[in-house]
């Protein structure tokens, strides 16, 4: 049985036992939130009722449950007293050292959490939201996010002047300063607006008296830009990170990136900036959830496990990281619970969202390329990734660009 199914069946077999427990001390319970999306956690988090993306919730092992005992007149009162729920907790871990409490960690709208975290030892606080560890001063981030001078008479690179632009966006969006002209168009293009923009912020945020309009690479102007960056794996943040891909891409693929990210202890910023350096290279920023050719040459090819006539076009590469060949798609499908389903539609691994990015961090673990980022071996990891060294200078760049985000 797939790991996590397993995880899921005890942590239901046990909510079970709890339920009998509470209805023998007298409570009557009322179901809460079992499954919560990615998107949905995104919302949680900002509305302020979470810190991180790596809620057990998305993994449908926890659960709210409302508990309730009879009043004076007959009618159902909400419990919501900590000591008063506190042996249903107590016997909660008592189940299984794997199991938590929500009431422990100190917060009202904890008290009616229930959770399993897999393969681990009950714990007395929620987990540590992902882009929290560990973080780099604002100060830090930013150098080397540019190669060039903006400004007049200066290289203005493409990238270099889009980038500036949406710094400036997001300085403006922070109060940090007025745009003169309104949000600038993120073109790449330098011309009049974005000089009136730098200027502005130099006025602003540096108190220049007299702005000389340039914004030099590392120098004071870029790096007072950088202080409004975004947290990271946040869609502005990835936004800055791949400047070709779409926003709507960028805000689609945020939670799940975090997510993944969390289920394979993708867990430092090291770890993170190889794999988007490696994800963004795979698919052209986000650009391409399959390759594009036909997958044709792959007809016939036994080491991928094509073992029947068109299996090379139909296990073509997906995902973010491909997944190509019948043998890899069963792999990974045997191991998420969803052999038959992939093997009859492949093509969910390029339009279903989550397995779009679930098939990259599979992968990752699969070839424990952890330990190459940890080493920071580009090269080696690219080998791992792509069987040779294609691609290698722009997995470089995108690389580079990720760890000036982080500020490592």
């Amino acid at each position: 049985m797939n790991g996590l199914v397993r995880e899921q069946s005890v942590f239901m077999q046990q909510l079970g036992e709890l339920l009998r427990r509470a209805d023998a001390a007298g409570f009557g319970v009322a179901g809460g939130e079992l499954y919560r999306t990615p998107e949905q956690q995104a919302l949680h988090i900002q509305n302020g009722r979470s810190a991180t993306m790596s809620s057990q919730h998305l993994k449908r092992l926890a659960i709210d449950l409302n508990f309730f005992r009879e009043a004076g007149d007959g009618s159902a009162q909400l419990v919501s007293d900590a000591d008063t729920l506190r042996p249903l907790g107590q016997y909660w871990e008592g189940l299984d050292p794997a199991n938590v409490w929500g009431g422990n960690w100190g917060n009202f709208k904890d008290l009616t959490h229930f959770e399993r975290r897999e393969a681990s030892a009950a714990a007395p606080a929620p987990a540590a939201a992902l882009v929290a560890a560990p973080a780099a001063p604002a100060a830090a981030r930013g150098k080397g996010l540019t190669t060039g001078p903006v400004g007049v008479q200066c290289s203005n690179a493409h990238d270099d002047v889009e980038t500036v632009q949406q710094l400036l966006n997001l300085c403006g969006a922070a109060g940090r300063m007025t745009l003169p002209d309104g949000p600038l168009s993120c073109d790449g293009a330098f011309g009049q607006k974005s000089l009136t923009a730098i200027m502005a912020f130099q006025r602003s945020a540096l108190a220049q008296a007299e702005p000389d309009g340039r914004v030099d690479a590392n120098g004071a102007t870029l790096l007072s830009l950088c202080e409004s960056l975004p947290d990271a794996l946040l869609p502005p943040w990835l936004e800055l990170l791949f400047l070709h891909a779409k926003d709507s891409d960028a805000a689609d693929f945020s939670p799940r990136l975090q997510q993944v990210m969390a289920d394979r202890s993708i867990d430092s910023p090291l770890r993170q900036a190889h794999f988007l350096a490696q994800v963004g290279h795979e698919s052209g920023e986000f650009r391409f959830r399959a390759e594009i050719a036909s997958g044709q040459a792959y007809e016939g090819r036994l080491d991928l496990g094509n073992t029947q006539p068109g299996d090379g076009p139909r296990f073509k590469g997906r995902g973010l990281i491909q997944l190509t060949g019948r043998a890899n798609y069963a792999d990974y499908g045997r191991d998420i619970g969803r052999e038959a389903e992939l093997l009859a539609h492949p093509e969910l691994v390029e339009t279903d969202p989550q397995l779009c990015v679930d098939v990259a961090g599979w992968f990752w673990t699969k070839k424990n390329l952890n330990s190459l980022a940890d080493a920071d071996d580009l090269t080696t990891l690219t080998r791992r990734v792509n069987g040779g060294l294609n691609g290698l200078d722009d997995r470089r760049r995108l690389l580079l660009r990720a760890k000036a985000l982080f500020g490592i």
